[in-house]
């Protein structure tokens, strides 16, 4: 029981680093949450931080954006053109990242394992480049 308190613990105080996230503009709104993901049956656990995306307008919306991802305090994106996602929402739709999506990229940001099989951990992030059409 200990065990799970600490890890509960953890994840609230890496939560609140996070779940401030947001950017609104132009009837589009991103925010950002944490995720932990187990999925025995692939083989994998991690926790992510996860995107929702809203088109709050009647209209269909095209929005591009980048992520800035700092990894034990260190850039690991800057100057890389491969973070660039565009995703494409209809009136009042919402996407959100969910576990091992293949479909929906751009929409989790990875944060890190279990210790035991990486010690990497984003440590900050910033979406950037927000364009909306």
């Amino acid at each position: 029981m200990k065990l799970y308190t600490s890890l509960f613990s953890l994840l609230i105080g890496s939560s609140a680093l996070f779940a401030q996230k947001s950017v609104t503009q132009a009837g589009i709104k991103i925010t950002s949450a944490p995720l932990h993901c187990n999925v025995p049956s692939e083989g994998y656990e991690a926790d992510l931080i996860a995107l929702t995306i809203t088109n709050t307008t009647n209209e269909i919306k095209t929005v591009s954006y980048s992520f800035e991802l700092y990894y034990d305090n260190n850039c690991a994106t800057c100057g890389h053109d491969e973070y660039l996602y565009t995703q494409t929402l209809q009136p009042k739709q919402t996407l959100q990242g969910v576990c091992l999506d293949r479909n929906n990229m751009g929409l989790t940001i990875f944060d890190h394992m279990p210790a035991h099989l990486t010690k990497t951990q984003l440590t900050d992030f910033n979406i950037l480049n927000v364009s909306v059409q």
